[in-house]
């Protein structure tokens, strides 16, 4: 898990949070999250637990924090702002941004800086030598906060597991502690290997439900997806949102077949160390965040070239779902290192996404965020080509 002098540190932060909170004594939070499982069980806790606590609160769902949307956001002035699975890597634009007398609190674990103002809290673990890849989910950073904030939230840990499904491998680090939890509290069944979910509906197994949530809020971005996975993971699952997930789940099947197609026969383009293509179209209705999924399904296909990084784009629509239109019209950039060139990046011969990607992006006016082998970002569309240069000469550096 990390020494336990970086593990202390880290629940001390949390301690810190919830002191902020309740002595700023705002009566309702607004909460920003992301658009994937992780994304909806994060907000779902730190709204379950907030609301526990005695405050209401509103949600926004992103699937990249538009500089423009949180400008919009902020003009509500003071109040309590929580970021959920979304913010860490953009906390120096949080911090221009965040109006005086509110306080802004980030529940995430994805690369980020240290934040250099008091009332932007960056409750993320990465700053304490845990990896925000392997020891920690955005949702298993909300619980923790959640059960600081009262230790009666324990069974919120079923939801924390539900958001760290996205890790490969065993759950580690500490998203164990959340796994403790769910275990000595009965909220969940151990079954072999795996554990299902007793608590929200059908018992299925934790990484189906990531699979339902993330489908309903990205896949279903536009058609009102993440609220109904929000409420899903509040109140209950109902047999209407496994038949919509199962719905938007063959919808994007099919998308992902008629581009793997497509692909197969053309092949993506190359460069000096990029490969990349575009959806074609064949996303469109849906929300962005399915071209990052299916970049890292195509990492796995045999006509891929193993060496070079996967970049993948598509269009973005102008309509963000609570908020209204944006202003600029944006394409959505999706990369993945396949795992011989995974393995070159942690052994520091090739550079991170999480670097390169960010970079390349900010060169036009865009901006990205993400981990070292998968990251994603948005420029504006008459960049693309532009900014897919800018990335391949980065990424051969």
């Amino acid at each position: 898990m990390g020494g336990s002098l970086t593990v202390d540190a880290f629940l001390k932060l949390l301690e810190e949070a919830v002191v902020r909170i309740r002595e700023a004594g705002f009566s309702e939070a607004f909460i920003i999250h992301h658009d994937e499982a992780d994304g909806v069980c994060s907000a779902t806790i730190t709204a379950k637990a907030l609301n526990r606590a005695g405050l209401s609160f509103k949600t926004i769902c992103l699937d990249k924090l538009y500089p423009e949307v949180l400008k919009g956001v902020y003009t509500r002035g003071e109040g309590l702002y929580l970021f959920t699975d979304i913010g860490s890597a953009h906390v120096k634009l949080i911090e221009r941004e965040a109006p005086r007398g509110s306080l802004t609190v980030i529940l995430d674990h994805h690369d980020t800086l240290q934040s250099s103002r008091s009332d932007v809290l960056n409750v993320n673990p990465e700053l304490y030598g845990l990896s925000g890849e392997k020891d920690a989910s955005a949702s298993t950073v909300a619980y923790l906060f959640a059960k600081t904030l009262d230790s009666n939230n324990l069974d919120l840990s079923t939801l924390a597991l539900i958001g760290a499904a996205e890790i490969p491998g065993p759950l580690t680090g500490l998203n164990q502690l959340a796994l403790r939890d769910a275990l000595n509290g009965g909220f969940i069944q151990l079954e072999k290997e795996d554990f299902k979910i007793m608590s929200l509906g059908k018992p299925l197994s934790y990484r189906r439900y990531s699979t339902i949530l993330s489908v309903l809020a990205s896949v279903g971005y536009y058609r009102g997806g993440p609220m109904r996975a929000l409420k899903a993971c509040m109140n209950g699952f109902k047999d209407e949102d496994y038949e919509e997930a199962s719905k938007l789940e063959e919808e994007r099947k099919k998308a992902n077949a008629t581009l793997l197609s497509i692909l197969r026969r053309e092949k993506p383009a190359k460069m000096k160390a990029i490969q990349w293509f575009s959806d074609r179209g064949v996303y469109r209705g849906m929300g962005t965040k399915v071209i990052g999924s299916f970049c890292s399904y195509l990492q796995y296909q045999g006509f891929i070239d193993k060496d070079k990084y996967i970049v993948g784009y598509m269009d973005v629509l102008p309509d963000i779902p609570g908020y209204g239109k944006l202003e600029k019209t944006y394409i959505k950039i999706s990369t993945r290192a396949p795992k011989p060139l995974a393995d070159r990046i942690a052994a520091g011969e090739k550079p991170p996404l999480s670097r390169i990607l960010p970079e390349a992006c900010s060169k036009f006016g865009g901006f990205a965020d993400g981990h070292t082998v998968a990251a994603s970002g948005v420029v504006e569309k008459n960049a693309i080509i532009d900014a897919l240069k800018a990335l391949d000469e980065l990424a051969s550096s």
